[in-house]
């Protein structure tokens, strides 16, 4: 269980967040535009932890929430697209398979480093 109320200071811009290492994903680069603070209940993990953005508004470092096969974040539209291993990651779950076919993402690695660059030196 998570808790959201509306309130602080607006957040917008780039989000740099080290994902939950149980999950065994890369870094996570998105866009936050929320004024929502999240707490997480008992049960509930931090998703990430923001190395650059104000993710769940706490103050206390972390990012979106997940428990069993339910997952949240503040990151915007383009957050699968920039994060393909979270798309395959959920594909995964869904049809309860341990692997999905190999693809060519060298296209997607050059955006990536391009995106995480970006989200490391901000304005």
């Amino acid at each position: 269980m998570i808790s959201t109320r509306g309130e602080g200071a607006r957040c917008v811009g780039d989000v740099l967040a080290d994902i939950d290492p149980r999950l065994g994903l890369p870094q996570l680069t998105g866009f936050e535009n929320h004024q929502g603070i999240t707490h997480l209940g008992p049960t509930a993990r931090p998703f990430a932890r923001t190395v650059y953005g104000n993710g769940n508004g706490t103050g206390d470092g972390t990012e979106g929430a997940y428990n069993d096969t339910v997952f949240g974040t503040y990151m915007h539209g383009p957050v699968m697209a920039r994060n393909p291993q979270i798309a395959d990651l959920l594909l995964k779950l869904a049809l309860d398979v341990n692997a999905l076919p190999p693809t060519d993402d060298r296209w997607y690695e050059a955006l990536r480093a391009e995106r995480v660059a970006a989200a490391s030196q901000p304005a």
